[in-house]
């Protein structure tokens, strides 16, 4: 018989691979259907978050539904599992605040034209980065497909243990079997590849909401000025950029104490599915939120702004000098 903790998290898998499938799903639909030319690069950065969404679903909560329902993942499973969850959190990351960077310039050089024109080759630069930053993190998290092998848990097998029930998090650990290796690699450098950039996507997000009231200031002021389809589309971005900043950074600082810092609380009922929640659920929420966002701003979609004939005005108006 299935120990209450394993239902709980079997029950919390099934909800966020059903949640995020069908919110992933329809942001691809989407934005698959405002592409008419070359793809740009939110598109190409909405892309790779579905992708990665899907990825730690479909792989990560799937192989925790098999391991909770009684099967034992060998060592190859766990260090699947294990790389994939963490490949998948870092590319979340990185793409948001790819994203946010790319929405703060725009926003950047709403409030401050340039002299100069853009560079035509922005989406093919971007191709680049994103690209990039598929296969950085693929380098980077290879070692733990690699050389690392699965712990031998002390207390395996002993049922009387409080810790026996929480099987996925205590008997599918891998390690190096180097103390020094595990400190430097895991306790180190992997945890500061998700905290610079995290704290970086922070920091934009607070300096675009510095801009936005500094735009809003300027609307509302004494000079006219005139939202087109090419700056809805920037605030649209813009404010996006800074509700997906306050979901994900609480989820994986909440994620990582709990790992780190509270291992007592294994032996709680819950504490599977919390885990299995807080680093699952941006993976869920970020495309329904998108929609919601879009609905409370009164904006269409993601689609390359179009270009609108000029209303014939007539000749005793006088129009706008900033128009």
């Amino acid at each position: 018989m299935k120990s209450s903790m394993d239902v709980l998290e079997i029950v919390t898998c099934i909800l966020l691979i059903l949640v995020s499938f069908v919110g992933n799903l329809c942001l691809f639909y989407s934005t698959r259907k405002c592409m008419t030319g070359r793809p740009e690069t939110s598109f190409l950065l909405i892309f790779s978050l579905v992708f990665v969404h899907l990825i730690k679903n479909l792989v990560v909560n799937v192989m925790k539904i098999v391991y909770s329902s009684g099967c034992t993942l060998d060592s190859a499973g766990c260090k699947v599992l294990r790389f994939t969850a963490a490949l998948t959190t870092s590319l979340a990351i990185w793409f948001m605040l790819h994203f946010a960077l790319l929405y703060h310039q725009k926003l950047y050089q709403t409030l401050h034209p340039l002299s100069e024109p853009p560079n035509p080759d922005h989406q093919k630069r971007s191709l680049k980065v994103v690209s990039a930053l598929w296969m950085t993190g693929v380098a980077v998290y290879l070692p733990v497909l690699l050389y690392t092998r699965k712990s031998e848990y002390l207390n395996a097998g002993n049922d009387t243990d409080p810790l026996s029930a929480n099987r996925i998090h205590m008997d599918c650990l891998t390690d190096f079997g180097n103390k020094q290796v595990e400190f430097y690699y895991e306790d180190v450098f992997l945890v500061l590849i998700d905290i610079l950039p995290l704290a970086t996507l922070v920091f934009v997000c607070f300096w675009m909401s510095f801009l936005l009231s500094e735009r809003k200031k300027m609307t509302y002021g004494d000079v006219w000025i005139g939202d087109d389809d090419s700056e809805i589309e920037i605030l649209r971005g813009a404010k996006f950029s800074i509700l997906l900043m306050w979901l994900i950074t609480p989820l994986w600082i909440s994620h990582f104490i709990l790992v780190y810092f509270l291992k007592g609380l294994a032996v709680c009922v819950f504490f599977p599915a919390v885990l299995t929640a807080l680093s699952s659920g941006f993976s869920a929420l970020s495309p329904f939120l998108l929609m919601l966002v879009n609905y409370r701003i009164k904006l269409v979609s993601f689609c390359d702004a179009k270009e609108k004939k000029p209303t014939p005005q007539p000749a005793n108006v006088i129009l706008s000098p900033y128009a």
